[in-house]
């Protein structure tokens, strides 16, 4: 059966539940011109007149929804209207990585909001009549930092920080630049819901999201590389593995972590607070760490560490503390997803929208009461962690399970070959000292 498109979103307006005492939760009915503010709740809170730096040396006049001074969304859920024949911004052309081939010359209207905890942001355009924009969510003031698009909508997972919305005009074969009249809306999603069998995202299985950028590794132990401890005779990584792409000049650009790389050249990095790569097999993990200047751990090595030097069941003691890993979701992701139980949906364990569900995958290194005394993270739960075993190991368990195959650090998958990748599968490296 054919991977499926989830087409869910939620109603016009969600549920307004505010964040933060100060942040009044409103109809979420209130529009504006081209730079119109909405009142909503949930996920957003107030923030000053952004710079498009992040800075807040603006005022409310300095806003025209250019990338230097754009429009600020203060809560969420929001609604606001503009025209892009009456912007006056016309700088981005293309966004990287998510479409850089698709001509978005026309006027553009930018706006910024801010995040404040993990959830699903997503935001869709109406517009009127012989008017084609095309939506587009960015990390930074910058449309090479492009996080996932859409001609109509949007969805990804956030962590909490700055965002930025371009609404921009497209530019068809001919040169013309469809501007004009549109109406945003977007909205936040926290929780996963209890009704298992209802998504309750909209998620685009052709464009996974680019949620991580290419951050900076943190200094190793000594002798040991960059994002590693050092344990006994051996280096390992001290988080569950991101993947960046290496570029034909040797540059690094960003990578899906819900995208199974194919042939593209990869590099493993381990970073806290970021999504970890799944969706990969033994063989693609062994390359990522082997152009790191690493290697996946030996199944002694991978046990060593997880169990500490007490040879302890969990990362953490011998006795499991509910809540201290990311290890068990009360509505199985591949269910929910799909909003079905029936035996298809178990042969499309490699959609990538299953781990973009909210209360799935966790951020790197967020569950601080999964670690031992040695500052490895999430060696228990979170993603499945292969080893280097030739005939197709991987250990630890994942979000949903960490009991079926063997308690804690004791759980062991031997049942797929090598070349085996699924939404739950990931990775970390080794390294000699």
């Amino acid at each position: 059966m054919a991977m499926r498109a989830i087409a869910r979103r939620p109603s016009r307006w969600i549920p307004c539940v505010s964040l933060l005492a100060s942040v009044a939760c409103g109809t979420g009915d209130e529009t504006g011109g081209v730079g119109g503010q909405a009142q909503g709740g949930g996920g957003a809170t107030s923030t000053s007149t952004s710079s498009g730096t992040g800075g807040s040396g603006g005022s409310p006049a300095d806003e025209d929804g250019s990338w230097e001074y754009p429009f600020t969304i203060e809560t969420l859920p929001f609604v606001v209207s503009g025209d892009t024949a009456l912007a006056v911004s016309s700088s981005a052309d293309r966004y990287s990585p998510c479409a850089p081939d698709i001509d978005e010359g026309g006027f553009e209207v930018v706006y910024r909001l801010s995040i404040t905890e993990v959830g699903w942001l997503w935001a869709s355009v109406e517009a009127d009549a012989g008017v084609d924009v095309d939506v587009h969510l960015l990390s930074a003031a910058d449309p090479d930092a492009c996080v996932t698009r859409g001609h109509i909508e949007l969805g990804t997972p956030v962590k909490p920080g700055p965002y930025w919305i371009a609404v921009d005009t497209w530019v068809n074969d001919v040169g013309e630049a469809l501007a004009g009249g549109y109406q945003l809306e977007g909205g936040f999603i926290g929780e996963a819901g209890e009704d298992c069998y209802l998504s309750p995202i909209s998620c685009d299985e052709t464009l996974p999201p680019y949620v991580n950028d290419v951050p900076v590794e943190e200094p190793g132990d000594p002798g040991c590389p960059a994002g590693m401890a050092g344990i006994e005779d051996f280096c390992i990584d001290r988080y569950e593995a991101m993947l960046v792409e290496v570029l034909a000049d040797d540059s690094l650009a960003p990578w899906s972590p819900y995208a199974h790389p194919t042939t593209e050249d990869v590099m493993a990095l381990s970073v806290a607070g970021v999504v970890p790569q799944g969706f990969i097999d033994q063989d693609l993990a062994g390359q990522a760490c082997a152009r790191a200047g690493k290697r996946l751990c030996d199944d002694t090595e991978w046990l060593r560490a997880c169990q500490t030097a007490a040879g302890t069941t969990y990362p953490y003691g011998e006795l499991y503390q509910p809540g201290h890993c990311n290890d068990e979701r009360s509505c199985h992701p591949v269910v929910q997803t799909f909003e079905s139980d029936e035996a298809w949906v178990w042969s499309e364990l490699g959609h990538p929208c299953i781990s973009q569900l909210p209360e799935g995958l966790a951020l790197t290194g967020s569950h601080p009461g999964c670690t031992g005394g040695e500052g490895l993270f999430d060696m228990t739960g979170n993603l499945h962690e292969w080893t280097a075993d030739p005939l197709g190991t991987f250990r630890g368990g994942f979000y949903v399970d960490t009991v079926i195959n063997g308690d804690g650090c004791l759980y062991v998958t031997t049942a797929h070959d090598v070349l085996h990748w699924d939404y739950s599968t990931g990775f970390r490296c080794c390294a000699d000292p």
